[in-house]
């Protein structure tokens, strides 16, 4: 069953609000079939048997010409299709006057026919469909020869039942534009969810292109700064090794043979170079068991208090070594300053010059 119903509103078409007539219309064809056919028993009851048989039978193709009508896709023209053959079976009972009662009775079905075109046309429409319906109705009166109006019963059934499609078509007419205007603002608000979710797609692969683009960047500045580190890194550690290679040139430990070592110091000495000489020429003792080591001041300019300190702390170093340190070097005003800071250097060989303390050996 529910693949016949699927089947049945498959509607070509691509205006939502036609699709949903379009369906409605093939609905209400398909149970008025349903009707009919349910219909056909009670025919047998009836003194026109032949007629009723034939006006469902008319009926029942009329429908199934608007099922098919309006899956190919002329929604409108079957929404006027099944209408029209909705009011014409009302209108017949009283063209051919099968009952009485028919003229005053029939004209109350006739809101059948209003509220389908409710469901399956736009509003607009349904006043052309309450013309036509009470058009429809004269028509037959006059084709009929029935008297109307000619009694107050008659005309109070009449007036009630134009006035019950009036007031039909009005409440209907009121409900179908209040749906349409719903479904146009549900269309309109889907159509800014669409486009919403489209730009919101679109920003998305912005961003993530945006992100893509910064994360390259980023990686690329990563590997620029790990390899300016690592090249920094390197030039630290060249210029570290550049500082201890001038270390040791500004405090060098040159050996005269396997038991003397000779330092000649140039330049002004500071708390620095003092730490760098003493280190300097105490692991020289210690790697050549030198027993003399010769400390040449003949370059240094100036021999103050602090300097002083540091010759005899090294003087003193490399006596717990076995090794003795010759003070070579001293220029006068060097010793005048000595002995006027009062520095005892009594316990230290001095000679004059480096080659006077290498002949005295």
């Amino acid at each position: 069953m529910r693949s016949m119903i699927a089947w049945l509103t498959n509607i070509c078409g691509t205006d939502e609000d036609d699709l949903r007539r379009g369906r409605t219309t093939v609905i209400v064809a398909f149970v008025m079939i349903c009707l009919a056919v349910l219909a056909i028993p009670l025919t047998f009851s009836g003194s026109n048997l032949l007629i009723s048989l034939v006006i469902i039978i008319i009926s029942i193709t009329a429908y199934l010409i608007t099922i098919a009508i309006t899956r190919r896709g002329y929604i409108g023209i079957g929404s006027l299709v099944l209408i029209a053959f909705i009011t014409l079976p009302i209108l017949t009972p009283i063209v051919i006057q099968s009952s009485p009662t028919s003229p005053l009775t029939s004209p109350f079905y006739l809101v059948l026919s209003i509220l389908v075109a409710g469901l399956t046309v736009r509003p607009v429409f349904i006043w052309l469909v309450l013309v036509a319906n009470i058009v429809g109705l004269f028509v037959a009166w006059t084709i009929a020869n029935t008297p109307i109006f000619i009694d107050q019963l008659q005309t109070s059934l009449i007036l009630a039942a134009l006035f019950l499609q009036v007031g039909t078509a009005w409440f209907t007419f009121i409900g179908g534009q209040i749906t349409d205007n719903a479904l146009k603002e549900a269309r309109r608000l889907s159509n800014e969810a669409r486009q919403n979710a489209a730009r919101l797609a679109e920003l998305n692969t912005t961003l993530e292109l945006q992100v893509e683009q910064r994360t390259k960047a980023l990686q690329i500045a990563l590997r620029d700064l790990e390899q300016r580190t690592a090249e920094q890194a390197r030039l630290l550690a060249e210029n570290e090794q550049q500082r201890q290679v001038i270390r040791e040139l500004s405090v060098p430990v040159l050996p005269v043979n396997n038991t003397t070592l000779v330092m000649p110091l140039i330049g002004a000495l500071d708390t620095a170079r003092i730490v760098n000489m003493q280190q300097q020429a105490l692991n020289q003792i210690e790697h050549t068991n030198a027993r003399e080591l010769i400390i040449d001041v003949t370059g240094v300019p100036v021999i103050d208090s602090q300097v002083a300190k540091g010759l005899l702390q090294l003087v003193e170093a490399a006596r717990l070594m076995g090794t003795q340190v010759i003070l070579v070097g001293i220029r006068p005003e060097v010793a005048q300053t000595l002995v006027t800071l009062g520095i005892d250097l009594h316990h230290i060989r001095t000679y004059s010059t480096l080659q006077a303390a290498l002949a005295k050996r």
